[in-house]
């Protein structure tokens, strides 16, 4: 079932198509410039609301429930890891190969968790195939339309990325799904 929590961190997740959207129209030094202090202030953030009984009762009283998940409770925020992740794959890889990366992560999981809560059926691994598929497609289609992109490379990453989005695998996917696509584009070219 797709919930008001869902669909509220899905507008924000879609609102973050302004960083790839800046990193294409700028340079990697003034996204970075923007990102660091940003990822800073969330890092305290986290940092303050796991050790200071103030801050955790405001989390609690706001954020819980209303657009952080319940297990974003005990680990870092998936924003947190969104903009670690941003950064690290606007440092680690190409630009256009970063931006691809970048876009897989917040049009596919969009993308996933709306079917999967919506029409979703076949449970696999806690998520949904309906999901996993329109992660898969909704990859493929930005990799097959992205301009000078090794379409073959970026069907790799298409398919790498639905992977680590579907396992259970114990890092959050807003860090795994672009660095493990930038890194099957840049290491599947050759």
């Amino acid at each position: 079932m797709l919930t008001s929590v869902e669909i509220k961190r899905k507008i924000v997740h879609l609102a973050t198509l302004i960083l790839p959207v800046g990193y294409a129209l700028t340079s990697e030094e003034t996204v970075i410039l923007f990102l660091v202090p940003f990822f800073l202030a969330l890092l305290l953030v986290d940092f303050v609301r796991h050790f200071h009984s103030g801050m955790a009762s405001l989390f609690e009283k706001y954020f819980f429930r209303r657009v952080l998940r319940e297990e974003e409770k005990s680990t870092f925020m998936g924003s947190t890891y969104f903009i670690f992740s941003t950064i690290l794959t606007i440092l680690l890889f190409p630009k256009s190969i970063a931006i691809v990366s970048l876009l897989i992560l917040i049009l596919s999981d969009t993308a996933a968790a709306i079917m999967g809560k919506w029409i979703g059926r076949i449970r696999i691994f806690g998520k949904t195939l309906e999901g996993s598929m329109a992660f898969l497609i909704t990859s493929l289609l930005i990799v097959w339309i992205y301009p000078n992109l090794n379409r073959s490379s970026g069907s790799l990453a298409a398919l790498g990325a639905t992977l680590i989005e579907l396992l259970p695998i114990k890092v959050n996917d807003n860090l795994t799904i672009p660095l493990v696509a930038g890194a099957i584009m840049v290491f599947g070219v050759g």
